[in-house]
């Protein structure tokens, strides 16, 4: 029996883990691939308002926008990986710059190149081609 929760912050860790696998696995159903922030905001952690704040520069870093706090921001990622890893899903850089320019967005107050790495890839089911 599923339990159904008002507000996904009150999910405990083994159903939001859960919940992130099955958002990522309809994303990549749906069109071919998953990213950290696709998932952030399909997940209602992120505003889409504000990645277009931080694309256009007006936001520092992303972390400042995502309301799921930092450790659990990173477990999201970490349970991203490993999915994809189980799932067979292929690993990608996705590079994100500011708007209009080559200058590369940060997302984490750090600007650790492990963390930044972490959110700036893109996970693709192994049978999806680019021109699909």
């Amino acid at each position: 029996m599923a339990v159904h929760y008002a507000n996904i912050m009150d999910m405990n860790d083994k159903d939001l883990e859960m919940k992130i696998k099955d958002e990522m696995d309809r994303e990549i159903q749906e069109r071919g691939y998953s990213t950290p922030l696709d998932l952030l905001v399909a997940l209602r952690f992120l505003d889409s308002s504000k990645v277009r704040e931080w694309m256009e520069g007006n936001i520092s870093f992303l972390e400042k926008a995502i309301t799921l706090g930092p450790q659990k921001t990173l477990r999201l990622l970490a349970v991203m990986s490993a999915h994809a890893k189980k799932s067979g899903y292929k690993i990608q850089k996705e590079d994100y710059f500011k708007n209009g320019t080559d200058e590369l967005l940060q997302f984490s107050r750090s600007n650790n190149s492990v963390i930044e790495g972490q959110y700036s890839t893109r996970y693709v089911d192994k049978y999806w081609r680019e021109d699909q």
